[in-house]
């Protein structure tokens, strides 16, 4: 009897956990250092998959996972390799630390963030999200965007995972282009 009661409490725990939605919080970029992680790894690899096929593999210094936030936190440095639809590697970003958001696979760069193309485009900021539903890099704050012979400057930042589609708001900078003066 005891054992059926306590059978039927894990699993209606497990249904209320499984059906409850867990919000997004980007505020915090710090473990919760009042909590214990359900799980802790060491230079490991977080595969990361949509509609079962492999879009990023995320190495990190210290994993911690909580369970109850729905969050794992990532720190000691980050090293994130993205691929597209075909399993073709297009970019890879690189941080202090982050956090990867559990139910929807989003992620959160910080600190020293870079993300360069396998085109050589690079993307400098403090802060990036990676909308995974969408399929779109996102920064909020400032940007440095560069490629071979341009240097934006900008506010915002949004754009696909290889670089290649992109906006930039407030965007200024400098270019090293030769353009045709007009006799």
């Amino acid at each position: 009897m005891a054992k059926r009661f306590l059978q039927t409490m894990i699993l209606t725990a497990l249904l209320v956990i499984s059906c409850s939605k867990i919000e997004e919080d980007h505020s915090t970029s710090s473990l919760d250092q009042t909590r214990i992680p359900d799980q802790e790894s060491w230079k490991s690899v977080i595969t990361m998959t949509r509609d079962g096929k492999k879009f990023a593999e995320v190495w990190a210094g210290y994993i911690a996972f909580y369970n109850e936030q729905g969050k794992t936190f990532l720190r000691d440095s980050i090293h994130a390799d993205f691929f597209d639809r075909n399993g073709i590697h297009n970019s890879t970003l690189t941080a202090d630390s982050g956090v990867v958001f559990n139910q929807t696979n989003n992620l959160v760069a910080y600190g020293e963030v870079n993300v360069v193309s396998d085109s050589g485009v690079v993307l400098e900021t403090r802060e990036l999200r990676w909308d995974n539903e969408k399929q779109k890099i996102v920064s909020e704050v400032s940007v440095r965007f560069s490629t071979q012979t341009d240097t934006l400057l900008g506010d915002s930042f949004i754009s696909d995972p290889d670089l290649t589609n992109y906006e930039i708001k407030n965007a200024r900078g400098y270019s090293r282009r030769i353009i045709p003066l007009e006799k």
